[in-house]
């Protein structure tokens, strides 16, 4: 099951493509160029959308229970600084 914080790494991540892509738009003076870029954005804005929308989903199921999150203390797990030997 995918968490917020994973599909926010994958928007982020897809945001980062399409800002490369809207540079490629703007900078290049080659039609073929821009036109692939073009196109690419498109496929990348329509899967940030679906990744909102996965997004929205997943709270909508936390709110009414139907998906539940696990949450790990990550101090409890901590080996260094304790003393502890591995």
């Amino acid at each position: 099951m995918e968490t917020i914080g994973s599909l926010i790494d994958k928007i982020t991540i897809v945001n980062l493509k399409i800002w490369k892509l809207e540079d490629i738009k703007v900078d290049s003076q080659n039609e073929h160029e821009v036109m692939i870029a073009t196109k690419k954005a498109s496929l990348l804005n329509q899967q940030r959308n679906d990744l909102m929308q996965e997004i929205d989903e997943l709270i909508l199921c936390l709110i009414d229970g139907t998906v539940v999150i696990k949450n790990y203390k990550q101090g409890d797990m901590k080996s260094y600084g304790t003393g502890a030997r591995q």
